[in-house]
């Protein structure tokens, strides 16, 4: 078996995809079979295999923890750094996206590239609403868009409201092994694509005011923080 197979064959199980999920929306937290068995309602002996078969299968990587008592260590589990991608004939679209980096650095701005990544956004912003058919009536379906398209960029967010401002709240950047070569352009065309999408999710409710956590992934932070205030509140005003 070659290893796109085996790793798609160790995600088809259901319970073991979710687990593998969970453990990827907080890549810098290390779980122990306890941890899990207990989230998932298992046995420690089934969450241990499960993980077990992670690892051999490269999505997570172990740590031995001591204990105070003298004990076995505990076995810690976290995402691994490698990223596993699957495609058949395989596609270097990393190498890709690499060469259009290094090539954009030296000829380009950052401000055509972030102009260009928030155009994109709003373009993905206005497929989803259009592809829901239907209007964006609650607090709710507005973070449901945007999640719908933060998730197929691998992001796996965080998204909530606090007050009238949507807070979205991302632990696992997409383009982290990118970032570290230029985390000013790779991180700024990252969070245009996000804005754009917000923007065209938000568009009823006029202009949306965009402000960053100044923490970063790719600066070493466990997270990235986007809060999204728009003209308008949901429900008031230019409301859905």
């Amino acid at each position: 078996m070659d290893r796109d197979h085996e790793r798609a064959a160790v995600l088809a199980d259901d319970t073991r995809y979710h687990i593998y999920r969970a453990i990827a929306e907080q890549p810098g937290v290390a779980v122990t079979a306890a941890d899990i068995a207990e989230r998932f309602r298992l046995h420690p002996n089934v969450a241990r295999m499960h993980l077990s078969k992670l690892e051999q299968a490269g999505f997570v990587v172990t740590d031995l923890r001591k204990g105070g008592g003298g004990g076995r260590p505990a076995r810690l589990y976290r995402l691994s750094d490698e990223v596993v991608t699957f495609g058949f004939p395989p596609r270097r679209y990393d190498l890709l996206a690499r060469l259009a980096l290094a090539a954009l650095a030296a000829d380009g701005s950052p401000e055509d590239a972030g102009r260009t990544a928030r155009e994109a956004g709003i373009a993905e912003g206005r497929r989803v609403v259009a592809d829901r058919r239907g209007r964006l009536s609650t607090r709710d379906d507005v973070a449901e868009m945007v999640r719908r398209v933060a998730e197929d960029q691998g992001l796996l967010p965080d998204l909530f409201w606090r007050g009238d401002t949507l807070c979205i709240t991302v632990h696992n950047c997409a383009f982290r092994e990118l970032s570290g070569s230029d985390p000013e352009l790779v991180c700024g065309m990252h969070r245009a694509f996000l804005e754009g999408v917000v923007e065209a999710v938000m568009a009823e409710h006029g202009p949306v005011a965009f402000s960053v956590a100044t923490q970063s992934i790719s600066r070493g932070g466990d997270r990235c923080e986007l809060s999204c205030a728009p003209a308008y509140p949901v429900g008031e005003g230019g409301s859905v």
